[in-house]
């Protein structure tokens, strides 16, 4: 047998299943009952700040983020908007972008810096990154082309070439 369908809404304001006939029109929708309504309690309030919409499509927009272990410093590298980049393990540093078939490889990137919510949002792919292993050391990348039992994962290689110019950096 299947499960026996639900009737009515759920109420956001007191957290209760309710029938049809305890939400108005537009409570419905709201997910707020007639009792909730009358008492004053609201839903869920969506943020419409420019701060946090530009923190939500930063968010989503930087991509691969992996973190590089060298002997002397620590690098984060990501993408954003098809660009690879990277910077220093603290961002008190400048965001370099990579220039694949270019005299300078990395170049400073101003583009980056017109974000207000940029640092915030690095921080937090930076402890994901580090929560979920997305993570590399310089040495072990190297010794990837001499040992074949070393393979690396799609990321890696993703940033390989970037990586093997990061002395640069240094």
């Amino acid at each position: 047998m299947g499960k026996k369908k639900k009737h009515g809404h759920f109420c956001i304001g007191c957290g209760m299943d309710k029938p049809n006939e305890k939400f108005s029109g537009k409570g419905h929708r709201q997910h707020i009952c007639k009792a909730c309504k009358r008492a004053g309690k609201t839903g869920m309030v969506f943020s419409t700040s420019e701060y946090d919409r530009e923190m939500n499509r930063l968010t989503r927009a930087i991509r691969k983020c992996m973190i590089l272990y060298t002997e002397r410093m620590n690098f984060f590298l990501f993408e954003y908007k098809k660009e690879l980049y990277i910077t220093r393990e603290e961002f008190d540093s400048e965001i370099f972008v990579y220039q694949a078939n270019r005299q300078q490889d990395f170049i400073v990137s101003e583009s980056l810096y017109q974000y207000e919510s940029l640092l915030e949002v690095l921080y937090s792919k930076y402890y994901t990154a580090m929560e979920n292993g997305q993570s590399v050391e310089y040495a072990h990348l190297i010794e990837e082309d001499d040992d074949p039992e070393i393979t690396l994962t799609q990321k890696q290689r993703h940033y390989k070439t970037m990586i093997l110019s990061i002395n640069n950096l240094e």
